[in-house]
Formats: C-alpha cells, structure tokens, sequence
C-alpha cells in the first residue's frame, strides 16, 4: 500500500476530485464509484458491506460483486486511507485533506481567514453541490444526497455571507457576492436584508426597490410570510421615498402547446453587459435553441428587452408568453471566463436548473462557440425533465399532446418491457390529440424498435417495418426535427440498412449539432457498420454533451465494442463490465459485457455476466442478440459470435 498521509487531498466542494503533491489524480469514471467515495468521505464512521450494497446497488443482480469492483478502483487512488475488512469500510479522514473541513475550520477562526482562500473554497461550490453523481436507480443513495446538498448549500451562503463582510472597502465586490448569496437562498431573508442595505447605500433607491420586489415575489411564491421583509424595507428605505418600478402592461399571452423559452441575456460581472461576448453568447444561445425542433423560442428582437434584474420573472413570463426563461452572468478572471446560467420556470419564479461554465478565453469566437454548444447541450434535457415534473403532477385524462409526449419520453429510457408499453399508451394519446405532431411519431418509432431490440414483441420484423414508418412520418412532418432523423436512423440500423442509417443519423445531428442522442447513435451504429475506430470521436462527443443521460450505459457499452473490434481487448473489457453498473443497463449489456471478458481472458468473471443476461431474458440467444445488432461485416460479427459462444450464450433457434 501507497502511504497517503498528508499528500492526499481530496475536493468536495465542487466537482469531486483527488490530488497528490498539486497533480490531479483521474477519478473512476463510473458514477457509483464516485458517489462511494463521496459517501465515504462525508460519512466518517465505518460503514457496513451490506448497507453499502443496498444503498448504491440494490438494482444490481451481484451488489457485492459491484461494490468489490468499485472498491478495487478506489483502492488503486487512495492506499492506505482505505480501511476495510470483511464487514466494514471506512475512509480515514485523517490521512486526507479534504477541503469541506478546511472552509469549516475558516469559517470559525473569528475573522482571521484568508479571504483568497475563502474565494478559492467559494468558487468551488459555483460548479454545484457533489455535481455528477446521482443514482436514479438508488432512492436511499438519492435521499442522502438531497440532504448533503442541502447542507452544502447552506454551508455556500455562510462563505458568501463572510466574503461580503471582508469586502467592505470594495462596494462592487460586496453587492456580488450578496447577490449571489441571495441567488442560493432566494428565501433567506437576512441574506435579502443584506442585499437591500447594500443596494441603497452603494447604487440608489431604485435599484434596491427592483431587488426588494424579487425578494418579496420569491417569499411569496415560497409560501413564505414576508411582513418581516416589509417591515425591514420600510425602515431602511425610510430616508428616501421608493420609486415604484416601472413594468410593462399587457395582455397576458396564452403559453404555446410546446414548452416555449426565451434567453433574457447574460450580465457582465464589472464590465459592459453589451459586450461582444454577452452580446455574441446571447445570440448564438437563441440561434442554437431555434434549432431544437421540440422548443418555441422568442426572437432577440423582444426576449433582450428584458434584463433580468429589472423585471420580475412572472412579469416577463406573462408578456413573452413562454414558461422558462434563460439568464446568467460572465466573469472574466485573468485568462478565464465564468459564465453561470440559471433556467427559470418564469410563471412560479423557481429555479429549474443552474450550471457553471469554465474556459480559458483564447480565442473569443471559439469561446462563444463552444459555450453556446455546452449550453444548449444542457438546457434541452433540463426542460424535458421539468416538463415531465410538471405533466406528472396532473390526472392523465387531462394531459395534452406535449404532455402525453413527456411522459413516454420518460417511460421510453428505462428500456423495459412495461415502459416500453407505457409509454406507447402515452403516445397514442398524444396523437390522437394531435395527429401531425412529429415527435409523437418520432417516440412512437422508438416504441416500435424497443420491441424488436429488447425481443419483447411477437413479431420483430413487423415492430421494426413499424419503426421505419412512424420514423419516416415524423421526417414527413418536421425535417428540421433531429428526433426524427435519430428515429429513422435506429429503425434503418435494425432492418440492416447501415449506410443508409448512417446519414439519417448525419442529418440528426446536421440539423441539432448538439444533439448528444444524435452523436451516440451515429457512434453505435459506426461500431456495427465496419469502421468502429470512426464510433469514438462520436462516442465521446455524446457523453460530453451529456454526462448523466439515461443512455451512459449504452454510450460506454459501444466504446467497449468499438475497442473490442480494435483488439484493444484489456480496456474494451474494463468499459464493458463498468456500462452494466450504469442505470439502465439491459441484458445485452451483460452478454457485450460477456464478450468482451471473454476476448480480454477474463474466463473467471464471464459466467456471471451471461447469467444475469439470462435470468432477465430467459428466452437469450445468440441469434437474438445479433437481429439487436446486426452487423454489415460478418468478419466482425464472427468474433462477436465465436466470443458469446465460448462465453456459454446458446445459439438459439
């Protein structure tokens, strides 16, 4: 063992991360295996091998199996701060420096903390609360985390609440971080007190008035009593009569059947908010957005009138016509730009998203390019699970088309046969609402190829024959639609027709070059059509689009494939067997997961695999799994064969 004593550090504030002597260590890229060490890290006691495997893997057939690969990966980084025996485990806070106990320990030494630190620690947090790993398939793991977070952010506004005392001879610095205070804690209402002091005595009574009104409109959209905010007001604004902000009047127009956004534009933290890079982000944020066929957006022309600290967020919502508003604001810090981006459901004022962007600011066109990409990337999904949020809440009887379409949409992604039922039942609804609506087709094609893929239909040439047609109406209507090209794509790939679902799934991403699906898919079938070294660029463009998608195991699943057939066979092994820890996970990720041990000579740990594959699909074959992929080579589909033979998968009839 490696002795880690005080050379370790380990970050929790922000992105989770390991350290050694400055040197960042790469963590495991399985989700689980960082929510481990984050659970280990803030839970100091030792914590028994049962309840860890019922907290993290009660999804997984062998959790034990799961949790001893997870531990193996974190033993290789951190040595002898891992203690473990047959029952327990246990993380040695001592041999580590972990940077939650250091802001601790700031935050009470009285005064005496460093303020660059303090700012260092701070700016950490702007990139979320233990970001990157969630377990949707782990509701324990998930109520523990809701509550860290929690604490987290609480933890977040008594940094911002000690950085703006220590800023007291710099106005401009103070207001932001009160600001941002405020922006954690929109209900807290000493944090608002502060703002408001800070307002009338550095920018004027209106300014102060505007955030006085956001204050008082998110205690009441919290339910919250704000006589207390009124009362505080009232007596700091006593010197000088407040101005009433002045907001535009109008009829309220009617929200739009799909979910509708418009970009408010971004503020320049100590600079000119009509700066080329606020000015160009915005734009390009607009322009990219246009482009996702499942959204209405508002033109510049009217959603810039608009600044988002001038008006409250229902107003602009009400006068716009649209449910989610996108604002934030750029920070330039020497060579690098923060961009902080919050997405609002405007009607209720509620925060629906936020997220933090780095990058170094070489080139400012690239900048603004690369920014608007990794916006948009994550505005998309972040819509569709509120609109999923919202549509849930309601009787099913009472849903619209765009409604009916969200809840299939969930549905569809947890790839089981009742899902896949389901979220057909949504389906016809929604196009018996509304016949021409071409993502309802789209979703519908993806219920068909479901069935022959996961070989739950009766018939699979008819489910795919079906697929292909209700993807070619979803073209029909809308060519604009990247899902209805993806749809066509899948489809086109089950009846064998490679080429031709290579430039549907060319045109998907043509029209959405953010379409992270769009990207994954194209690498899928790239691996199955003969040029699997072709499938990693768009591999990885997929899961850098998107992190957490309900298809990562689908997306590290082909990376293995695509290495297998490169006879890369050691790591084609490590990204199979880590693609069935992912949520999700079906039985043909098992039997790749299978294949690929088999190749790598790992003969000990296939059984396993091809057991679980069996027990969820008792019916398996080898034949079932090549009409699931079929491939345009039979060279390589022969390895693929010759391994899920020796492997112990039947041959099937």
């Amino acid at each position: 063992m490696t002795d880690t004593r005080e050379t370790l550090q380990l970050t929790l504030l922000g992105e989770l991360g390991l350290r050694r002597e400055g040197g960042a260590i790469p963590l495991p890229a399985s989700r689980k295996t960082r929510a481990l060490l984050a659970f280990l890290a803030l839970n100091p006691k030792p914590q028994r091998r049962d309840s860890l495997c019922e907290l993290l893997w009660q999804d997984t057939d062998d959790s034990r199996a799961a949790l001893r690969w997870s531990l193996s990966k974190l033993r290789a980084l951190l040595g002898d701060a891992l203690a473990s025996d047959r029952d327990s485990i246990e993380l040695r806070r001592a041999d580590l420096a972990i940077d939650l106990d250091e802001a601790h320990a700031l935050l009470g030494s009285h005064g005496d903390a460093d303020p660059q630190r303090l700012r260092q620690l701070e700016a950490g947090l702007d990139a979320g609360y233990l970001p990157g790993i969630d377990c949707s398939g782990s509701a324990g793991f998930e109520l523990w985390l809701e509550s860290e977070r929690a604490a987290l952010r609480v933890l977040h506004g008594r940094l911002l609440e000690q950085l703006q005392k220590l800023s007291g001879d710099d106005p401009a610095r103070a207001i932001h971080y009160a600001r941002k205070r405020v922006g954690i804690d929109a209900t807290s209402q000493p944090a608002c007190l502060a703002l408001l002091t800070l307002l009338l005595r550095h920018e004027g009574q209106q300014q102060a008035r505007q955030a006085f009104e956001q204050c008082r409109q998110r205690l009441r959209a919290a339910q919250l009593d704000d006589a207390g905010l009124l009362r505080d007001w009232r007596n700091l604004s006593a010197a000088t009569p407040p101005r009433e902000v002045r907001v535009e009047t109008g009829p309220a127009l009617q929200l739009p059947g799909k979910p509708s956004v418009a970009v408010l534009g971004f503020r320049e933290i100590g600079g000119d908010n009509q700066s080329v890079l606020s000015l160009g982000l915005t734009a390009d944020l607009i322009s990219r957005l246009s482009r996702v066929g499942g959204l209405f957006v508002i033109a510049r022309a009217s959603s810039t009138r608009f600044a988002a600290g001038e008006y409250d967020f229902p107003d602009i919502s009400r006068l716009l016509g649209v449910r989610y508003l996108i604002h934030g604001t750029i920070q330039r810090q020497g060579q690098r730009v923060r961009v902080n981006v919050e997405l609002v459901d405007g009607g209720q004022g509620r925060e629906v998203w936020a997220e933090s962007f780095e990058r170094a600011r070489d080139d400012l066109f690239l900048l603004q390019d690369e920014l608007a990409n990794a916006i948009v990337a994550a505005i998309e999904p972040a819509i569709e699970r509120a609109e999923y949020e919202l549509a849930r809440l309601k009787p099913p009887a009472s849903l619209d088309a765009w409604e009916n379409y969200h809840m299939a949409l969930w549905h569809s992604f947890r790839f089981t046969a009742a899902d896949t039922e389901a979220a057909s039942s949504y389906l016809e609804r929604a196009l018996a609402l509304d016949p021409g609506f071409s993502r309802a087709h789209a979703a519908m094609s993806l219920t068909h190829f479901s069935r022959a893929f996961l070989d739950t239909g009766n018939n699979s040439s008819a489910e795919i024959d079906r697929a292909l047609a209700f993807a070619e109406t979803s073209v029909g209507l809308d060519g604009r639609d990247a899902m209805g090209h993806w749809s066509l794509g899948r489809a086109q790939f089950l009846a064998q027709q490679h080429d031709l679902a290579l430039v549907s799934l060319g045109r998907a991403i043509q029209v959405n070059p953010n379409y992270a699906q769009g990207h994954y898919a194209r690498g899928f079938v790239s691996v199955h059509s003969g040029i699997p070294a072709d499938a990693i660029p768009e591999l990885e463009a997929a899961q850098r689009l998107s992190p957490v998608d309900p298809l990562l195991f689908a997306m590290i699943s082909s990376r293995a494939v695509s290495l297998a057939l490169q006879q890369k066979y050691a790591e084609a092994a490590e990204l199979a067997v880590r693609a069935t820890l992912e949520a999700n996970a079906h039985f043909h990720i098992h039997a790749i997961a299978a294949a690929c041990l088999e190749l790598a000579g790992r003969h000990g740990e296939v059984g396993r695999h091809i057991q679980v594959a069996l027990q969820r699909h008792p019916g398996y074959s080898r034949r079932v799994f090549f009409r699931s992929f079929p491939y345009k080579l039979p060279a390589q589909q022969e390895i693929m064969d010759s391994a899920l033979a020796r492997a112990g998968l039947p041959q099937g009839r």
